[in-house]
């Protein structure tokens, strides 16, 4: 930032300047005014003067270095600075436009509409699951009523509650989370599963119990989805909504740009040779 700062000081030299000489180097001059604003209020004396020092510093080194490549670059860089002046200017003008007209309001029917029609976009890279589990000491008395808890048939909400309940009554660690997707190889982080098949393996275990020599893992699968199925819309919610405010975005500037090449060529401002 500061090297961008002290390039743009020296470009910006075209006009007079009568304010007291700090530094040159060959044509380009460091004037007083260019070092307004460099020094924040509150700062001592000695560390004002050793920022400017370090700024004159750094402005002579990056000029001496311009200097020798004028001499020695032979490249024409006039079109590249044209471009890039052309291409900032209607930039920053097509993003008033789009800060003025563009509506940032994106509904649940929206989203679900858009991914009804492009849910094919959607496919899942990895496994994904809903999932809770605890994590006891072997030898801990609740992993009795936790394993009645997890295998009930139709395990719901008020379950995940009671599981929970009895997980903290007994100082367990755990994830009570039921509505959430998370990848599965999160929850391998978490709960050391091992599989080779993950389809099959989840298709076969919606019910997990894991131990070692000091800790036993209980595990609830609630739901999954395996790769290249398409992914649920929560988890691409944000991601549609993103992909609509897009899409109006480049609707605003097409319209723009049709209306302003309609409205140059009626007023003959456009002539094609």
């Amino acid at each position: 930032m500061l090297t961008a700062a002290i390039i743009l000081t020296s470009c910006q030299q075209k006009h007079v300047d009568n304010s007291p000489l700090v530094a040159k180097v060959n044509d380009y001059e460091l004037r007083h005014s260019d070092l307004t604003g460099l020094v924040g209020s509150g700062v001592s004396p000695e560390d004002s003067a050793a920022i400017v020092a370090n700024y004159v510093d750094q402005w002579i080194r990056q000029m001496v270095i311009l200097t020798k490549a004028e001499k020695n670059i032979t490249n024409n860089f006039e079109r590249q600075l044209r471009e890039y002046k052309n291409s900032l200017l209607t930039y920053a003008y097509e993003q008033q436009i789009v800060n003025q007209l563009l509506d940032t309001v994106v509904s649940d029917q929206q989203i679900s509409e858009y991914y009804g029609l492009h849910s094919e976009e959607f496919r899942l890279t990895n496994t994904i699951v809903k999932a809770v589990y605890v994590v006891a000491p072997a030898k801990s008395t609740a992993i009795g009523k936790l394993k009645k808890i997890l295998n009930k048939k139709d395990f719901d909400e008020s379950d995940i509650v009671e599981m929970e309940a009895t997980a903290r009554r007994h100082g367990l660690t755990g994830y009570y989370d039921g509505d959430t997707w998370m990848p599965f190889f999160s929850l391998q982080k978490a709960v050391p599963i091992t599989t080779y098949n993950e389809n099959l393996y989840l298709k076969q275990n919606r019910t997990i119990q894991l131990n070692d020599d000091t800790t036993t893992y209980l595990v609830r699968i609630l739901d999954y989805k395996v790769s290249d199925q398409i992914a649920p819309l929560e988890m691409q919610a944000d991601n549609i909504r993103s992909l609509i405010l897009n899409h109006r975005k480049l609707d605003i500037l097409n319209r723009l740009q049709s209306d302003l090449l309609h409205e140059a060529e009626k007023n003959g401002n456009v002539k094609r040779y």
